[in-house]
């Protein structure tokens, strides 16, 4: 029973239930919930002189623990009241905007954006802390507890959800005309705030501050020489500070290898590897430790070794596990694997024309030199069942989840680069040309040989973005917001700042599908899902193409374009894979043949690359969305990010829940068919997850391997550039493992 409460000044006083019933009337208001329960359920959680904080947090946890979407907005309420008290004092106490622009200056938490009292009292009008009443608590915890410029070492939170969405809106259009700054900061406020934007962490955190590292990933590869592994591991190291995630790649000798004229024999990529684990672990980001993903390639005699650095059951001395990995691999090797012939493994040192054949989008050229290798005598080499790795391969990916695939040949036969792409990113959805670095002096050039892929993200948000004129409005400031960040961001080096700016490499993805699909009553495995799907992933790609345009005219096309197919008058629908076709043949919605007169008109666009499909696994929660083009796994769940937990609901779960199609229930085959859609309109990858369940008894699993092995051949057939996360139920085995003999279509390449 509670007879004293605390409050947040150290008061002492008698509890009144009037005023907490008062208080929980009306954070019901909006869904009309029934409130008094929450009111008796909170009290039954505090003791006798506890805060009113305590208090705070006792409703909004009564408020979890009913698990749906209407006590949920009620928390999120509870949770908005909170915040204004934490940081302003009281909801009465909320500064204005001027007011706030100034005090975050001085205390130096604000970067100086110069923008003047007049139009600081102009965007007074157009901010509205009314909306972070209508927000649902998952998404108002994720602003306040990651977004929100807050002082880790006090604790000390200083930003409501709608100054961080102000504060980015005007840090990211700063550097526009001052005749159009204002209109350009009002339409970005209102595309995040209204959650029709769904921006990366970076941004979110960043903008606005005086920390000006936006990137969300970068990529690299380091060639067979000690300076260049250097400048690799420095690069790890140095973009883990400036808060982007690690792709990267080695064309270097493998183990056993000859050094200085066999002097040394060589330890191969296993002590690389170690280094790179220590760099991007030696920091931190937004609470939590960096992160890296390496990729290697199928034809790298260590793979063996290498397939299994994530395993619990490899020996110490052969397990790095605190990466990710990523193998690489081609048609031939998918040929190999479905007939049921030999692989040939060979090192970088013995085949180095072998080895960069693969990344020239020549099969021809790369089986030519591949059969020659097998032919010659003088070149040490080991022959290994191609179906067997596979089968590691995929086995080892779907115990430990997070061991990726990069398909060389469909990355870069499919991508308006003509330069050679090495490997995908963190994620597994960035593909962009990378040059390796000769040394330090050649990565702290401003003129470089070496290349560091850097890619911007943002997602349109479907479901919310409905009409052609919206989606070309959120297609645009997407751009806009990439190309400013381009522009105004930190750079650690020299080179990366002149690469960055001479490609303008965008990547922006498509969240909250499974939403959309819901809301529509569409489903992924029907095919008028499919058909849908198709239609909207032309109008990103489209509009993506047509904003590009437009900012090109207005700011001049990108110094790389040259280096880019579009001045050629290239187009995502000139070199996607045609087995596309025979999943949908919904037509065309939209003149790309007058797009592509344009575009060749000017001269190309201002961004080399358009689009991506990242996971948005963070930034859904702060715009209560689906992440990504996932299917979700169920309805409710506990998300986690670093130390911060809360509990999630599928947006519209409460009306919908009949209508949302579970992860879980669809099959492979349509999964892949969902990508190989996006796929067709997406200049770069998709961080594409699948999904393994218990039987439907509950009982353990066994998966065939020859699910596994008609799946990855799949993905290959259908032109998938990457896949992401194999998410499984806990305890589910691979079984059958085959001898000889592949059935399903999938095997007919």
């Amino acid at each position: 029973m509670i007879n004293y409460i605390t409050k947040r000044n150290g008061q002492r006083e008698s509890f009144n239930p009037d005023k907490l019933n008062k208080w929980a009337e009306w954070a019901s208001k909006l869904n009309g919930v029934e409130w008094a329960s929450i009111a008796l359920d909170a009290v039954k959680k505090c003791h006798d002189g506890c805060s009113t904080s305590d208090l705070q947090a006792a409703m909004i946890m009564a408020c979890e623990d009913r698990e749906d979407e209407a006590h949920l907005y009620m928390a999120g309420r509870l949770y908005a009241g909170d915040t204004y008290k934490v940081v302003f004092g009281s909801h009465t106490n909320i500064p204005t905007l001027k007011e706030m622009f100034y005090k975050m200056s001085i205390l130096g938490y604000w970067a100086n954006m110069n923008y003047s009292d007049e139009e600081l009292d102009y965007l007074q009008n157009i901010i509205d802390h009314k909306k972070d009443l209508s927000y649902i608590y998952s998404q108002l915890k994720q602003i306040r507890e990651k977004y929100a410029v807050t002082d880790q070492v006090s604790g000390k939170c200083y930003e409501s959800p709608q100054f961080v969405y102000m504060r980015v809106a005007m840090a990211s259009m700063n550097i526009q005309p001052r005749d159009r700054r204002i209109e350009d900061v009002v339409n970005v406020y209102k595309l995040l705030s209204d959650g029709h934007l769904n921006a990366p962490s970076p941004y979110m955190l960043h903008f606005g501050t005086m920390h000006k590292g936006f990137a969300s990933c970068c990529v690299y590869v380091s060639d067979d020489n000690i300076p260049s592994i250097a400048a690799g591991d420095h690069i790890a190291y140095m973009m883990t500070c400036a808060s982007a995630g690690i792709g990267g790649t080695m064309f270097t000798r493998s183990k056993g290898d000859p050094v200085r004229k066999g002097t040394i024999k060589h330890l191969g990529k296993l002590p690389y590897y170690r280094v790179i684990d220590k760099n991007v672990n030696a920091n931190r980001q937004a609470g939590r430790g960096g992160a890296a993903t390496i990729y290697y390639d199928v034809l790298d005699p260590e793979l063996e070794d290498l397939l299994k650095l994530r395993n619990p059951t490899t020996i110490e001395e052969k397990k790095i596990k605190d990466i990710d990995y990523g193998l690489k691999y081609n048609f031939l090797f998918c040929r190999k694997v479905a007939r049921n012939e030999d692989w040939m493994l060979i090192s970088y040192m013995h085949a180095p024309d072998l080895w960069k054949a693969a990344y020239l989008n020549n099969n021809e050229l790369f089986e030519t030199l591949y059969n020659q290798y097998v032919e010659r005598t003088d070149v040490p080499k080991k022959f290994v069942s191609a179906r067997q790795i596979a089968i590691e391969y995929l086995t080892q990916a779907f115990e430990v989840g997070r061991l990726y695939e990069f398909a060389i040949d469909n990355v870069n036969s499919h991508t308006p680069f003509k330069d050679p792409i090495y490997s995908s990113n963190l994620c597994a959805e960035i593909c962009i040309p990378t040059k390796p670095f000769t040394g330090m002096m050649d990565l702290y050039s401003s003129q470089p040989n070496g290349e560091i892929g850097l890619c911007n993200l943002m997602a349109i948000v479907a479901g919310r973005v409905k009409t052609h004129e919206q989606y070309m409005l959120a297609a645009y400031y997407a751009l806009l917001i990439i190309d400013n960040a381009i522009e105004i961001m930190d750079y650690p080096f020299p080179s990366l700042e002149a690469t960055a700016k001479y490609r303008r490499s965008a990547g922006v993805g498509i969240t909250n599908l499974a939403y959309d699909m819901a809301y529509r009553g569409f489903y992924y495995d029907s095919q008028v899902g499919k058909d849908y799907m198709h239609r909207l992933a032309e109008m990103h790609s489209y509009c993506l193409h047509e904003a590009s345009l437009k900012i090109a005219q207005e700011k001049g096309i990108c110094a790389g374009m040259a280096d880019s197919k579009y001045p050629d008058g290239w187009l995502p629908i000139d070199t996607y894979n045609r087995n596309v076709d025979t999943i949908t043949d919904q037509k065309l919605v939209y003149d790309w043949e007058d797009l592509r007169l344009r575009i060749k008109a000017n001269g190309g666009i201002r961004h080399s690359v358009l689009e991506a499909h990242m996971p948005c696994e963070s930034s859904s929660a702060a715009s209560n969305t689906t992440n990504s083009l996932y299917p979700i796994r169920q309805g409710v769940v506990i998300k986690t990010d670093a130390n911060l937990k809360k509990v999630f609901i599928a947006p519209g779960w409460d009306d919908l829940k009949y209508q949302y199609q579970l992860a879980w229930d669809i099959e492979d085959d349509h999964i892949t068919d969902m990508y190989a859609i996006f796929q067709k309109f997406t200049g770069q990858g998709i961080s594409a997850d699948y999904y393994k369940k218990y039987a439907s008894d509950g009982s353990v699993r066994k998966l065939s391997a020859m699910q596994l092995l008609n799946g990855f051949l799949r993905r290959h057939k259908f032109g998938v550039k990457t896949r992401y996360y194999f998410n499984s139920a806990a305890g589910a085995v691979v079984s059958d493992i085959p001898e000889k003999g592949c059935a399903g279509g999938a095997c007919t390449l």
